[in-house]
């Protein structure tokens, strides 16, 4: 068994500006941890450490310009005990597999070496996608889907570059690649820390980062923010229930909770509360937020689609046990983050900071 991070230590947080992984920070300097997160350039990092300021000296930032250079986090993990690497790039517009696959396994791989280099690190968490185990060769249809199993269609979808849907395909055979690297490279090094995946689902909730400007639309917050953006950014929305979700706060309390629980070590967890459509998260949306008007339902719109999407169902009696047993609601995330992205467009966006 691996000795526990218990409170009081410190952890150090990949791409901390992100949303989930701002989070993450939140919830451990929640709970007693010392956060240090990482950011391509300090001015990055300036506004969490605004967000932050009531932490003090539990939080500070250390620049990493460039994830994938060999030795890039040596400094910024010196003194920490566990690692959270949430990093990588996020959209679907890549149009060629290095945009994504170089800074996914290189970074993933650069920051596995350089916590091998630090005796302190116990725990190593890493931030995958819940796309590495849907796609599989299951019949979703007839059985649920587990933490052992992979999509095996990825990486046959991303040889044809001339795909609609390239840049989903891109991103998801990104996460999966980085991931089999990383328990790769935990068969074959044998490193001193133990490690933990947790496999994220579209990830909605509460907004600690900086948006200077409304999110892009193929990003978790701006699918939100299709919803009421004024004049609305799409035409209509889909009804089939299709996209697999979760609340931000349960994803970072899966990695809290990963640092002291010896159920995870060696693991994938599988954060996703269920399935959504984005007609439903519409209905929620429009009911906390009258003044808004929601785009309508349409049945030919946009949605995420794959065999079995519509009917998907994945083992997670572990995961509800890490969070106190079940997942935050589908109400709570979407009020949550249109809330927060209405507040911040009621401003003019978030200034940078200096």
């Amino acid at each position: 068994m691996a000795p526990p991070v218990n409170p009081g230590s410190l952890v150090l947080v990949t791409g901390v500006n992100g949303h989930l992984a701002s989070a993450t920070a939140l919830r451990l300097l929640q709970k007693g941890y010392r956060v240090r997160g990482t950011v391509r350039a300090l001015k990055s990092g300036a506004y969490v450490r605004k967000e932050f300021k009531e932490y003090g000296d539990n939080f500070d930032v250390a620049e990493v310009p460039d994830i994938s250079v060999p030795g890039a986090f040596d400094a910024a993990l010196q003194g920490a005990d566990a690692v959270v690497h949430a990093a990588a790039p996020v959209t679907y517009a890549a149009k060629r597999t290095e945009e994504f696959y170089v800074p996914s396994i290189e970074g993933t791989l650069s920051i596995l070496r350089s916590a091998q280099k630090i005796p302190s690190v116990k725990r190593f968490l890493y931030l995958g996608s819940l796309g590495s185990v849907v796609m599989n060769d299951k019949d979703p249809h007839k059985e649920l889907m587990t933490r052992d199993d992979w999509n095996i269609m990825a990486p046959k979808f991303v040889q044809h570059l001339d795909d609609p849907h390239i840049g989903f395909h891109i991103y998801i055979a990104s996460k999966l690649e980085a991931e089999k690297a990383a328990w790769h490279f935990m068969k074959t090094q044998k490193p001193h820390f133990t490690f933990t995946a947790v496999l994220g689902a579209s990830t909605f909730g509460p907004v600690h980062k900086e948006l200077t400007g409304p999110p892009r639309a193929d990003q978790g917050l701006g699918q939100v923010y299709n919803l009421i953006a004024d004049p609305p950014r799409v035409e209509g929305l889909s009804p089939i229930k299709s996209m697999v979700w979760v609340h931000v706060y349960d994803v970072a309390d899966l990695f809290v909770a990963s640092l002291t629980s010896d159920k995870t070590l060696g693991k994938r967890l599988m954060a996703v509360a269920g399935r959504m459509s984005f007609v439903e998260s519409a209905d929620i949306v429009a009911k906390a937020f009258p003044d808004r008007r929601v785009p309508p339902a349409d049945p030919n719109a946009f949605t995420l689609q794959y065999h079995g999407a519509e009917v998907i169902e994945f083992d997670t009696a572990l995961e509800k046990e890490l969070l106190g047993g079940d997942w935050r609601t589908l109400e709570d995330a979407m009020t949550t983050c249109a809330r927060d992205l209405i507040e911040k467009e009621a401003k003019g966006w978030d200034k940078p900071q200096v």
